[in-house]
């Protein structure tokens, strides 16, 4: 694959404070496993930083876009075709390499030089982060390079394996990245080469059964009872994260900002307003989230929002009429928040557990979400009808945190009810329900299947 020179590794340095892969990381075809200067203790940030670059950066927005949190601007159409899903096979391309020749090979050298000298600590953070990392690109893929990946010059065209091949796999790799004995006098604290929890493994392996959780729940529309042993056993340990998994370590200076707020606010500028269908749900309710979830229009400080595929429609108007996601320079970027996992623990319960343990968490997720945005636990509160409930509200909480998230739960679950412009030429029912392989992997790998729709689903979705 081409090699990449991207200003993520500048932008992660800067950030960390801590030197990252050399550029020939970023070249999927070079083999990583002999770098010259690289140390677990120094690939483990680098890859954290990779991951969430590109998933609190682009994937975030797409996320938004596609599961109408967000919607384009009028005036500008940087990310048009996003939003009309009028998505080519060049799209995407940079943000897989990023992950591949990037990230996932970051973890992927930490694996295996710390399980030569069982250090375990370093293993399973790294372990967890790749198994997170690989399923976000399975969901998004449904088909993507897993057996035979990662293996540098030994393998430049690796096959692609189907996704619940990947899953299944990657509850393995989990497993048995918690199995480890931390105690042990190989093992090494991670300190600020964790990124996330400072080396505490107690929350990584909470991160783990949450990790989980979310994959196995994944599969209710495949096989609803494949995993409803091992949920119920989750459930009932209830040792998942109560506090957010995620990085902080921003800086409100160029080289150091958020990734979303980096490209979609300051370099890209213009392009990126609210959506209606979010914004009628928050006024609608009179949902106090909405001015903290987005900011007010810089023209007549007012909360309107658009219709996605509208913005052609609206002459005269720009960015500046419309209210906008309030994501600053310094922003986290989220893999889990608190109110996520009790949303996964509520759905667990609602299908798995009892109405009443699925209302308690639901109510309790939904009190989450609000104090996250400095609200008050009980600012508002929302019925509890089931399912339903579950993942509107879900969808309205991960806005800005973890909006690719609410596009699979569309996927999987059809909720919350999605509109377009009368105007628009998006035929009904033919929803993206993915990503076209990447150019850059057809013109180098043989083994990339052949294109696939976008509104075809991956394997687990509706």
């Amino acid at each position: 694959m081409k090699r990449i020179k991207y200003y993520i590794a500048t932008l992660f340095i800067s950030v960390m404070l801590l030197p990252g892969c050399s550029d020939s990381f970023f070249d999927i075809n070079v083999d990583p496993n002999n770098p010259a200067d690289v140390t677990p203790a120094l690939s483990l940030p680098s890859g954290i930083s990779g991951s969430a670059y590109v998933l609190g950066g682009y994937y975030l927005a797409l996320g938004g876009y596609w599961s109408q949190q967000y919607a384009q601007a009028p005036a500008a159409s940087q990310w048009l075709e996003w939003e009309n899903y009028n998505l080519t096979e060049d799209d995407f391309n940079r943000q897989f390499t990023i992950l591949y020749a990037g990230a996932l090979n970051d973890y992927e050298y930490v694996r295996k030089n710390t399980s030569k000298t069982a250090d375990w600590k370093y293993y399973s953070i790294a372990t967890l982060m790749q198994a997170y990392t690989f399923q976000v690109l399975a969901d998004l893929y449904d088909k993507v390079p897993f057996t035979e990946a990662l293996k540098g010059s030994e393998n430049l065209q690796p096959k692609y394996d189907n996704g619940e091949l990947i899953y299944d796999s990657l509850i393995a790799r989990i497993d048995n990245a918690i199995s480890k004995d931390f105690s042990l006098s190989s093992v090494q604290a991670p300190g600020a080469e964790d990124l996330v929890f400072a080396g505490n493994m107690n929350k990584w392996t909470q991160f783990a059964n949450t990790l989980k959780l979310k994959i196995y729940l994944r599969y209710v529309n495949k096989d609803p009872n494949k995993f409803k042993t091992q949920i119920l056993a989750l459930l009932t340990a209830n040792n998942f994260l109560a506090e957010d998994a995620k990085i902080t370590s921003f800086k409100a200076e160029q080289t150091g900002y958020n990734p979303f707020y980096n490209t979609f606010v300051d370099r890209l500028t213009g392009n990126i307003n609210a959506n209606k269908n979010l914004m009628d749900s928050l006024t609608v309710n009179n949902d106090p989230r909405k001015t903290k979830i987005f900011n007010a229009s810089a023209t007549g400080a007012n909360y309107n929002a658009i219709v996605t595929g509208d913005s052609k429609n609206l002459s005269g108007k720009t960015i500046k009429d419309y209210a906008t996601p309030n994501v600053g320079t310094v922003s986290p970027v989220y893999f889990f928040t608190k109110e996520e996992v009790l949303f996964l623990i509520a759905e667990a319960q609602a299908r798995y557990g009892t109405p009443a343990a699925a209302e308690t968490a639901y109510k309790s997720a939904v009190s989450a979400s609000l104090v996250s945005l400095g609200l008050a636990a009980d600012a508002i509160v929302y019925p509890y009808n089931g399912i339903k409930s579950i993942i509107v509200q879900k969808w309205i909480a991960s806005t800005n945190k973890n909006n690719i998230e609410a596009f699979f739960d569309y996927n999987r679950t059809g909720y919350p009810s999605m509109s377009e412009s009368l105007t628009s030429t998006f035929n009904v029912g033919q929803r993206p329900k993915r990503l076209f392989f990447p150019d850059n992997e057809r013109k180098t790998n043989p083994n990339t299947p052949a294109k696939v729709a976008l509104y075809t689903p991956v394997w687990w979705a509706k």
